[in-house]
């Protein structure tokens, strides 16, 4: 007996640091919407009725902890995969691909490495009254990078209010092999981006600037800059984003091919209702020059043009759960009209909108 309790205690000595040396969070969100998508730019494709997930927010379940080990310093990590939750399967069709980093933090800021978002789309959901999500997300018209793989980035201590991140990869788009090859193309990039952000009050302002360089021979390099910024009047909250992105002849490869150059931009406005409620209102615009192929490709001399404007409603029951509704019609004009390849579509959180101009949804998100 008295060997046993030893073994017991034993075991309970060498345990106690396992638990003890870190704290891990289990979070995530549950969206499930009624969503309505017509006005197809293909003139053959019906209108759509669905019960989705992940409409204003991508269903997900995440883990993240930290682990202090002394003298200012923290580790820490985020595990994070979306979730069907209409089906009940993993979406991005990775087991964490929404994120998965581990990082270390101290008074010199923070480093991680590992699939993070981008900071241009930091950028643009931070300032989106939609925050990227719903039928009037911003991204549904402007051209984002959401994610990248193999991303080392640094996030510098906050200095009166300014903040920079700074990031590169060597594999954008997970090249796990070399060379990764996709319908024929080697479709890996290499990004750097550099992105600083000043707070104060209900001030905001932000710029971000990444380049994408292709690996594959013959495909030239894309720039991207985005200007953006919020400002909180209290009755009124404004939101503003412009942005271009510019590639060579051979045109944007990890946006779309098609395009040589993009000049876009946004407004926006969140307006508060009563204590639990706001109205969202946006307005999104596109401009895209082809290249010389594309344009022989579809026959065409025209720029293509699409204009987004959205509005919508949430409502909060509670800190955890809240309801939401929201409308979206996008006009796509000259080459972009009558062809998906080139026009914009009424996606949300989770959907790309597969060629819909105008869609309605009604919702339910649980956070947890």
């Amino acid at each position: 007996m008295q060997k046993k309790l030893i073994a017991l205690a034993i075991a309970g000595l060498v345990s106690v640091p396992a638990f003890a040396q870190s704290n891990v969070t289990i979070y995530g969100i549950v969206d499930m919407g009624y969503v309505y998508r017509g006005d197809n730019v293909d003139d053959g494709v019906k209108s759509r009725n669905a019960i989705d997930s992940g409409v204003a927010n991508g269903s997900r379940l995440g883990f993240k902890g930290t682990e202090d080990l002394g003298n200012g310093l923290k580790a820490g990590f985020v595990l994070e995969q979306g979730i069907r939750a209409d089906t009940g399967e993993s979406a991005q069709d990775r087991t964490f691909g929404r994120q998965s980093f581990v990082s270390l933090s101290g008074g010199f800021g923070t480093v991680a490495l590992g699939r993070q978002y981008a900071p241009q789309f930091l950028l643009a959901d931070s300032v989106d009254p939609f925050s990227t999500g719903n039928m009037g997300a911003v991204n549904n018209v402007y051209g984002i990078d959401v994610r990248l793989d193999n991303l080392a980035a640094y996030v510098s201590p906050t200095w009166g209010g300014l903040s920079v991140v700074a990031a590169y990869t060597f594999n954008g788009v997970g090249n796990e092999e070399s060379p990764r090859i996709k319908d024929g193309v080697n479709d890996d990039v290499r990004v750097w981006a550099i992105a600083p952000t000043y707070k104060n009050g209900p001030l905001m302002v932000g710029l971000n600037y990444h380049n994408i360089n292709p690996t594959a021979p013959g495909w030239d390099s894309t720039k991207v800059w985005d200007l953006g910024g919020s400002y909180d009047f209290g009755v009124v909250k404004l939101g503003l984003l412009f942005g271009q992105r510019k590639a060579d002849d051979s045109g944007d490869l990890t946006f779309n091919p098609a395009f040589e150059k993009s000049t876009q931009w946004m407004i926006g406005a969140t307006v508060p209702v009563g204590m639990s409620g706001k109205v969202m209102a946006s307005y999104t615009h596109r401009k895209s020059e082809l290249t010389s192929d594309a344009k022989a490709a579809f026959g065409t001399s025209d720029d293509a043009k699409s204009g987004q404007w959205a509005i919508g409603y949430e409502h909060a029951l509670s800190k955890r759960t809240s309801i939401y509704t929201a409308y979206s019609d996008i006009n796509n004009k000259d080459a972009a009209k009558d062809n998906a390849d080139l026009s914009a579509a009424v996606g949300d959180a989770t959907s790309g909108g597969d060629g819909y101009q105008r869609g309605f949804s009604l919702g339910l998100r649980h956070v947890f």
